[in-house]
């Protein structure tokens, strides 16, 4: 299975390369994607015995194709180092990736993810450096809405450590884990083609050269039967994170995360899948880091950072289908929107519905990962998706 599941495992170091946190690219989300297709094995029943771990070294190379509306489309290289130093029933997972799209985008990055304490403290961490060409619409729904934008040449560089512990060891609650989370983001940006028309739709300089350090609580909530391949159960993480100028951060700001997934079987080849996100940036915090509407797959359809503002949210449905042999399909649709701030979310916010349908096939039926293609409507137009695991 760990051969099977190398290059999805780390494609997060691909994501995390690119400067990803500036507007949230294609490479973030499959990042994102990623987390969900770790190499991992189904959650045993609690009276069951685990099986012995594996304590041999296994080095994996594996190419990644990517393709998304905001990057384009390229290909990527990941080398995963899976070992188990102290017996873990969960392997540490050490890797470094690096990629490049038809944009002229590129990025190098490294992770690590390792279990202490018989696998109750989890630790997860990235370093990544890249160049991303990106385009930017400005702030708020008639921003994103008027279709006018300018292209930002993004070169930065980002980390991220969350740690988190499992209080309970039985019961309902032993699928809770609490902890911190540490982010850092050194970000220089420049106006590759400027609207001398539209001087106000450039960020200020002090933004567009300028670092964020960002520290506060993170919590995750898995009672998925199977990390790789779910069909029943709930995972769902957050965080809130506060600019802290004792790190060196130039902003103040404060920004919650949350995003929540539950599968359902429906048949044995059926499943649905219901996924709801939430996102509040403070006043202060600088455009890359506001809440930007399509990342993470939320919603398929939208080029993700076009609509950006304070808060955002988005709620959607996927069917997945097996049809036949390793092919398999899949319908959703969702909405969502964006708001100037959290309260205004139920009172003032821009619609943003979508939908589509995509195909899957099996590349790895000893792990259960596909290859998907996605084809997604939204409120400007059309999207095309392709990669490695589910969306979310």
């Amino acid at each position: 299975m760990r051969h099977a599941l190398a290059g999805p495992s780390l494609m997060m170091c691909l994501g995390m390369a690119l400067p990803a946190a500036a507007q949230n690219t294609p490479s973030r989300e499959i990042m994102d994607q990623a987390q969900s297709v770790q190499a991992g094995e189904p959650e045993p029943a609690p009276d069951a015995a685990l099986p012995p771990p594996s304590t041999k070294p296994d080095l994996v190379i594996a190419p990644i194709p990517l393709s998304n509306p905001a990057m384009g489309t390229g290909l990527a290289g990941a080398a995963v180092l899976y070992y188990n130093p102290n017996g873990s029933s969960r392997p540490w997972v050490s890797g470094f990736g690096g990629g490049y799209t038809s944009t002229d985008s590129w990025g190098l990055g490294a992770s690590h993810n390792m279990t202490l304490a018989d696998d109750r403290l989890r630790f997860q961490g990235w370093a990544g450096y890249g160049v991303a060409n990106l385009r930017f619409y400005g702030i708020g729904a008639n921003a994103g809405a008027s279709n006018l934008s300018i292209k930002l040449r993004d070169k930065a560089f980002a980390a991220m450590v969350d740690t988190q512990y499992q209080i309970f060891s039985e019961g309902f609650l032993r699928h809770l884990s609490f902890g911190a989370r540490l982010y850092y983001l050194d970000m220089n940006a420049r106006v590759s083609l400027p609207l001398p028309n539209h001087p106000n739709l450039t960020p200020p300089a002090i933004e567009r050269h300028s670092q964020i350090a960002m520290l506060g609580p993170s919590f995750t909530f898995d009672s998925r039967n199977n990390p790789v391949d779910p069909r029943k159960g709930v995972y769902t993480t957050g965080s809130l994170t506060y600019g802290a100028d004792w790190l060196g951060s130039d902003f103040t700001h404060h920004k919650l995360q949350i995003a929540g997934n539950g599968y359902f079987p429906l048949g044995r080849e059926t499943v649905l899948v219901v996924r709801k996100t939430l996102c509040e940036a403070s006043d202060g915090a600088p455009y890359y880091d506001l809440c930007l509407y399509g990342q993470n797959g939320d919603l398929r359809g939208y080029e993700t950072g076009r609509y950006r503002d304070r808060a955002s949210w988005a709620l959607q449905g996927e069917v997945r289908q097996h049809l036949f042999g390793k092919i398999g399909m899949v319908a959703f649709g969702g909405i969502g929107g964006i708001a100037r701030s959290g309260k205004d979310i139920w009172k003032h916010t821009k619609m943003l519905p979508a939908g589509g349908f995509g195909l899957r096939y099996l590349a790895s039926k000893e792990a259960n990962v596909n290859l998907r293609a996605d084809i997604a409507w939204g409120k400007d137009g059309a999207a095309f998706y392709f990669g490695i695991g589910e969306a979310f």
